[in-house]
C-alpha cells in the first residue's frame, strides 16, 4: 500500500521531503476553499485532516463497527485507524482456550484494507481485559509467560503486516503517578500492591496482576516476543510499542524512561512510545505553560532514546457541557498538535520522532463534548486551531 510505504521513508529524506511540500499542502486547502466559496454552499466542508498533515505524519481515529455504519463522512478526515476494543485479549479469546473470535477486529481490518487505511494494532497484553478462563490456567510465573507467548504470536500472525503497522505490545503497565520513593526503587510498575484499586472489586473487565506474578519480566517477554515473530514472519517494517496515560507528567515520564533504558540495556526491542493524551481542560487551565512544558520535554525525554512517539488517543475531556470552554479546549488541542508538527522529524543526531497522531473519537455525543467535530459532523473551533498553520 502507498501509504504504509510512505512510512517506511527514513526520516532524512522525509525531512527534505516536507520542505517541499508543505507549500503544496498550503496551496491545496486554500484551492479547496475558494472553490468551495465559489459553490455558494450553506455549509462549508473543510479540507481532510490526513491531506492538510500528509506532509507529517498519519492521523488516525478510533473505530469500531457502529463508528464505521455511522460516521463514514468523518473517517474521510483520517488514514490511520485503531480498533477500540476488538484486538484486546478478552474479546478475541473469550470463551475457552484456543476458542478464538477474530470476527469483530477482522471487520475493522478489512474495511482497512478496502479503504487504503493503515492499522495500529492495540493492544496485545494489558492487565484490564484477560479471558475468563486466564487466571486459572495461569498457575506460574513460567505459566503465565508462555500463555503471552500463545496470544502475541497467534494475534500477530492472524493480522499479518499489510496494513498494521505498529502494535501497542504491553499497555498500561506503569502506575499512575510514581512516588520518589518508587521512582528510587524501580517499583513504580502496576500491580496489586503498588496500585490496589486497579485491582480490586467492582471492575467490569477482568483483571491480572501481571507484575505481582512476573515482575517486569512480563513485559521484557511481550516485546521479546513480538520481536521474535516480526523477524520469523517477516514483518520487517512493523514497529513495538509500549503505551500508556498521564505520560507528561514529570514523575510517570520519568519512570518510562528508566523502563526503557534498562530494556534497552539488555537487549530488548522497543521502538517507540505511545502517549495515550486524555487530557482534562481543567489540568491545563490551572497552568498552561508548566502543562505545554511538560508535553513538550516527555516527547523531548522519547523521542531522545532513540524511540519515535505516537499520540494515541487523544481527546480533551470538558464532560458533557462545552459552555464557555470551547476556545480553551481548541487551543490546547492546537498547541499538542503544533509540538506534535515541530517533533515530526527527529529534533538532533539519533533522536527518534512524532510519526503518528491518533484522536480518541471525532464527534460530540449527548455525555461528551471532548472532540474536534460538533455532533451534526460540523468542525469545532479546535479543527481550525488544529489545521490553521496552513
Amino acid at each position: 500500500m502507498q501509504l504504509k510505504a510512505t512510512l517506511r521513508c527514513n526520516h532524512f529524506l522525509r525531512g527534505i521531503l516536507m520542505k517541499i511540500k508543505r507549500g503544496l499542502t498550503a496551496f491545496f486547502a486554500l484551492a479547496v476553499a475558494a472553490l468551495i466559496s465559489i459553490s455558494g454552499c450553506s455549509y462549508e466542508p473543510v479540507p481532510y485532516l490526513c491531506d492538510v498533515y500528509s506532509d507529517y505524519f498519519p492521523i488516525g481515529t478510533c473505530c469500531k463497527k457502529s463508528i464505521i455504519e455511522s460516521y463514514g463522512d468523518i473517517l474521510n478526515h483520517f488514514n490511520s485507524i485503531t480498533p477500540e476494543y476488538e484486538m484486546k485479549w478478552g474479546i478475541m479469546e473469550p470463551g475457552e482456550k484456543g476458542e478464538y473470535n477474530y470476527a469483530e477486529a477482522d471487520n475493522i481490518v478489512n474495511w482497512a484494507r478496502q479503504n487504503n487505511r493503515i492499522v495500529r494494532g492495540h493492544a496485545l497484553i494489558w492487565y484490564q481485559n484477560v479471558p475468563s478462563w486466564f487466571e486459572e490456567e495461569a498457575t506460574d510465573k513460567e505459566r503465565v509467560l508462555e500463555l503471552i507467548d500463545e496470544r502475541i504470536e497467534n494475534t500477530m500472525t492472524h493480522f499479518g503486516d499489510d496494513v498494521i503497522y505498529c502494535w501497542d505490545v504491553v499497555n498500561e503497565a506503569l502506575v499512575d503517578d510514581p512516588s520518589e520513593e518508587q521512582l528510587a526503587s524501580g517499583e513504580f510498575y502496576r500491580s496489586s500492591e503498588n496500585d490496589p484499586d486497579r485491582f480490586g472489586d467492582g471492575h467490569s473487565t477482568i483483571r491480572y496482576d501481571f507484575y505481582g506474578m512476573c515482575g517486569r519480566d512480563y513485559i521484557w517477554r511481550s516485546f521479546s516476543t513480538a520481536d521474535r515473530v516480526c523477524r520469523e514472519y517477516g514483518y520487517d517494517d512493523m514497529q513495538l510499542f509500549y503505551n500508556d496515560w498521564f505520560m507528561h507528567i514529570p514523575a510517570k515520564r520519568d519512570a518510562c524512561v528508566q523502563m526503557v533504558k534498562d530494556m534497552q540495556a539488555d537487549g530488548v526491542r522497543i521502538d517507540g512510545i505511545g502517549m495515550q493524551g486524555h487530557y482534562w481542560l481543567n489540568d491545563y487551565q490551572e497552568d498552561k505553560a508548566a502543562f505545554i512544558k511538560n508535553f513538550e520535554d516527555a516527547i523531548k525525554a522519547y523521542t531522545g532514546l532513540g524511540l519515535d512517539v505516537h499520540l494515541t488517543e487523544i481527546e480533551v475531556i470538558v464532560g458533557k457541557s462545552l459552555f464557555g470552554k470551547e476556545s480553551e479546549q481548541a487551543e490546547l488541542y492546537g498547541k499538542i498538535f503544533d509540538i506534535c508538527r515541530k517533533y515530526s522529524t527527529p529534533w538532533r543526531e539519533g533522536a527518534g520522532a512524532v510519526t503518528s497522531v491518533t484522536l480518541w473519537g471525532a464527534v460530540d455525543t449527548s455525555g461528551s463534548k471532548n472532540f474536534i467535530f460538533k455532533s451534526n459532523h460540523r468542525p469545532k473551533k479546535a479543527y481550525y486551531e488544529i489545521t490553521d498553520f496552513i
